[in-house]
């Protein structure tokens, strides 16, 4: 089963090599980054040895040496391809299979099956243990682009349209088969169960169960019902590390926990979801510390109303949010600008944008980061004015860093960000001139 949603780190040796060693049994499919730069390329392994050499800037940057022929490695290349090309649709920036202004859903259908029983001959050759997880995995992939075409034609057509999408994405679906005992082999695996389950009851506005939420629990709820075996076992087991891998830290997981172990306690997956839970009772379970301030800014009507509190002060801004991957990221670089701040009296305000349905989260994970200073969340009063003075054209990039002087005024709109700590620290110098 691949696991979607964990990231490991090799650690070459001194002579610039590295020993990985894989379960044994069944056939398991690793994947190679040049982090923060390119995918490298995809292998399967089972039993023995092999050799791979591996150079982020070769044309091809990764070549298997020995332990495996020449028909298995193409068809692992055949497999990234694929990857590639469902990702490009997803990210509008690609359409192999001329579907993305393709209208009418049963040719859209027809293209991505046509194209599976392509690849399907494709496999031929290798053996009936790897020929049956590729199978399913070039399925899982071909639904997820199926799927994004469903819901990118939902929001835009008529009722009539919409239910001739949903009626060929069951035909798709059951072509597919996501509860198949290999479909979790695939990469795309989880996102086409997660997608499944989003437009049965978002889309399709199939009603939804009685005590049951939203979010994680009406996940969870699904996968029980609709899937079985290993398929079941692997979308919940990748929904806890999908709340590790993007720091969500949902608490109604906690107690899913418990029914996750009931259901499969010997399963291989138990050592990453008691991870992931551990993490999450850690965040949820975060205390407040006194040099962390929530200051009430009900009545503010501007952002001056919030900022005029420090005037008299050089003010460092952060504009984020608890959703947001690069914010938190940058949270590993604060310390210098928190001994800065100390030393020279600036101000440290956090200026979340935030719904205020995650208030409480927004506490915890200011406490969890330890972001110590000022934090406010954008009222409905001043929402639009953050998006307008800092953002363009209705849109707002974060993280976004900003520097007021004394004054209060805008001395830096787009400051250096706590990674850049030299340039930031020269910034806020000439602020406080």
């Amino acid at each position: 089963m691949f696991n979607s949603q964990t990231f490991d780190t090799l650690k070459l040796q001194a002579d610039s090599t590295f020993t990985l060693t894989l379960p044994g049994g069944e056939y398991e499919r690793a994947q190679f980054y040049l982090y923060g730069k390119k995918k490298m390329g995809s292998l399967f392994a089972k039993e023995g040895t092999m050799r791979i050499e591996l150079d982020g800037w070769a044309e091809k940057p990764m070549t298997i040496i020995e332990g495996q022929d020449d028909k298995t490695v193409r068809v692992a290349e055949l497999l990234d391809q694929l990857y590639e090309d469902v990702f490009a649709i997803r990210a509008q920036r690609g359409d192999r299979w001329q579907i993305a202004r393709d209208t009418v859903a049963a040719s859209v259908r027809r293209k991505l099956t046509d194209y599976a029983l392509s690849l399907d001959k494709e496999v031929e050759g290798v053996d009936e243990d790897l020929r049956t997880k590729v199978r399913q995995d070039i399925r899982m992939q071909l639904l997820l682009a199926f799927q994004n075409q469903v819901l990118a034609t939902s929001f835009r057509s008529s009722e009539a349209t919409k239910q001739e999408w949903l009626a060929q994405l069951d035909s798709m679906t059951a072509f597919c088969s996501i509860n198949h005992p290999c479909s979790p082999f695939s990469l795309s695996f989880y996102d086409a169960a997660s997608y499944d389950t989003g437009i049965r009851y978002y889309t399709k506005g199939e009603p939804k169960p009685e005590g049951v939420e939203k979010g994680v629990q009406l996940a969870f709820y699904d996968f029980t019902h609709r899937l079985t075996g290993k398929a079941q076992e692997a979308a919940l087991a990748q929904l806890f590390l999908e709340d590790e891998f993007q720091q969500r830290y949902d608490p109604q997981l906690l107690e899913l926990a418990d029914e996750f172990r009931r259901l499969y306690p010997e399963s291989g997956w138990m050592p990453w979801v008691d991870r992931a839970v551990a993490k999450n009772r850690a965040f949820n379970e975060t205390t407040i510390p006194a040099d962390i301030h929530f200051p009430d800014v009900s009545s503010a009507k501007t952002l001056k109303d919030v900022t005029d509190r420090y005037k008299g002060k050089v003010i460092f801004m952060d504009i984020w949010a608890t959703w947001c991957g690069p914010c938190r990221a940058s949270f590993a670089h604060i310390a210098p600008l928190q001994e800065y701040a100390a030393a020279n009296d600036v101000v440290l305000l956090y200026l979340s944008i935030d719904r205020p349905e995650d208030d409480e989260k927004w506490r915890k994970m200011a406490a969890h980061y330890n972001l110590k200073g000022e934090h406010v969340r954008g009222q409905e009063a001043f929402h639009r004015e953050i998006y307008d003075t800092f953002g363009h054209q209705g849109a707002l990039s974060i993280p976004r860093c900003v520097i007021f002087d004394k004054q209060g005024n805008i001395r830096f709109s787009t400051a250096a960000s706590p990674e850049q700590w030299d340039k930031l620290k020269e910034q806020l110098q000439e602020a406080a001139r």
